[in-house]
């Protein structure tokens, strides 16, 4: 497994980090939330992922839950 270096981040500040070994970025993403990760991180609250040995960055964001239609 590889290791990787993990910082969530609002809008353009970090507001924790950690590492873990995981067998991919997104596996290690999915360590920290504990939810679903999507690989779009267009949103304010998105999750940056680093393989220590690759040196590779990876950009995540919490997968969204599908809206809920309350008209019917």
């Amino acid at each position: 497994m590889a290791r990787f270096q993990i910082e969530e981040i609002y809008g353009e500040r970090i507001v924790a980090t950690t590492s873990a070994e995981a067998p991919d970025a997104l596996s290690a993403a999915e360590t920290l939330t504990g939810k679903a990760i999507s690989t779009k991180a267009l949103q304010e609250h998105w999750f940056r992922v680093v393989d220590e040995r690759e040196g590779t960055v990876h950009e995540f964001g919490i997968a969204e839950e599908p809206s809920k239609d309350f008209a019917k």
